[in-house]
């Protein structure tokens, strides 16, 4: 896969995205299964604790996915005390979905699990391979995105 990128290579790319992907949702399911909290229900906790409090409908569409479903999984969370609905200010009907103290704790406690976890494997890749790492995968999706905006996909 070096000189010039052709069509192969970037299915090449996309294929070892969705293996990563499909690992990192089994060893986390694995390291966290007995939180009772399932892989689409960390990740909501995970971008409530990187990114701040959201409306459920940011969350969904962030995912690709049903209002509903959200709607299904923060009610979940809340109920275990993880999440709670503030108002928005922005938008009188849609609250914004804020960690509780309780579910801050249980997100620093997921993180520093697998962190463990990572130094265990024993190998991490460079910080420059992860920043190059990022900045092609969110170049990827940047140009995913407009390319959808332009189609009306």
């Amino acid at each position: 896969m070096l000189g010039a990128p052709n069509l192969e290579d970037m299915h090449v790319m996309a294929n070892s995205v969705r293996r990563v992907y499909n690992r990192l949702k089994h060893s986390t399911d694995l390291l966290h299964k007995d939180t009772g909290v399932s892989a689409p229900k960390r990740t909501l906790l995970m971008d409530l604790n990187r990114y701040g409090p959201q409306a459920v409908p940011a969350l969904a569409s962030a995912r690709f996915i049903s209002r509903q479903i959200i709607q299904t999984q923060v009610n979940d969370l809340a109920e275990m005390g993880y999440v709670v609905a503030k108002p928005n200010p922005g938008h009188k009907r849609s609250s914004l979905m804020s960690l509780t103290a309780s579910g801050q704790t249980f997100v620093e406690h997921m993180i520093a699990r697998e962190n463990v976890f990572l130094q265990e494997i024993g190998w991490l890749p460079d910080a420059g391979e992860l920043a190059t790492c990022v900045k092609v995968l969110d170049a990827i999706n940047t140009h995913l995105a407009a390319s959808e905006a332009d189609s009306g996909r």
